[in-house]
């Protein structure tokens, strides 16, 4: 699965795979479907929901629906 390789990628050039939002971080990682979404604390994700990836898109393009959702999602919600 692409994103998964993308993901990877990421990882090695150093990039932390989260967002800021409000006060706090939200992070991502992939799935068979796409990527789980949520906080992350001592034992790993706290999954909040999961972004649906859409192959018809590159994966930046992916990211940037993602970090709509994440936005949406989190709008009124206080990390």
């Amino acid at each position: 699965m692409m994103h998964k390789t993308e993901y990877e990628k990421m990882i090695n050039e150093g990039i932390i795979p989260c967002f800021e939002i409000n006060t706090g971080l939200v992070y991502f990682e992939p799935t068979d479907k796409g990527f789980a979404v949520g906080t992350a604390c001592n034992v790993g994700l706290l999954k909040d929901f999961e972004y649906i990836y859409d192959s018809d898109f590159s994966f930046d393009e992916n990211l940037n629906g993602l970090h709509e959702q994440v936005i949406e999602y989190y709008e009124e919600v206080e990390l």
